[in-house]
């Protein structure tokens, strides 16, 4: 039953930045004026497209990314977002903790033979850090809120 019970915990606290953030990010993009064009592009012919307010839906694993925000008779303006790891994907380091005190619990030679679903906890833990580097929701690009104020052309 403690086997069932920690097995759980584990899928329910794995791949914490899947489940709680998922694969694609939501960038907002404003301008004043408003109604400019605002594009997001990335490697890989990955891009997005609104009229300004927007919100541009973008994979989070996408690299490489800037957004231009462009409106007739106003310069162009563009902005490099930055990808960086989000803090839900750290939270899988709470199951890994399976692995040493299962280790503790064998060495300790314990009667009940909890150590395999501390093993179990473990791995659930180690598989988050993989399904979050797949999925690519371990990702955050930054800004994820654009507010630009367009100057007229000269």
């Amino acid at each position: 039953m403690r086997f069932l019970a920690l097995l759980l915990t584990g899928c329910i606290l794995s791949s914490c930045a899947t489940i709680t953030r998922g694969r694609n990010e939501v960038i907002s993009v404003d301008s004043n004026p408003s109604g400019a064009n605002a594009t997001i592009s990335c490697i890989g012919n990955i891009s997005a497209t609104g009229t300004t307010p927007a919100r541009l839906t973008i994979p989070r694993k996408a690299e490489g990314c800037h957004i231009n925000i462009e409106k007739s008779g106003m310069k162009m303006q563009e902005i490099q977002l930055e990808r960086g790891i989000n803090g839900s994907y750290w939270l899988n380091f709470i199951p890994t903790v399976g692995f040493p005190i299962g280790g503790l619990i064998q060495e300790l030679g314990d009667s009940n033979n909890n150590a395999p679903g501390w093993f179990a906890l473990g791995l659930a833990g180690a598989a988050g850090f993989v399904v979050d580097h797949f999925t690519g929701a371990m990702y955050d690009h930054n800004p994820g809120v654009i507010n630009v104020t367009l100057q007229p052309e000269q």
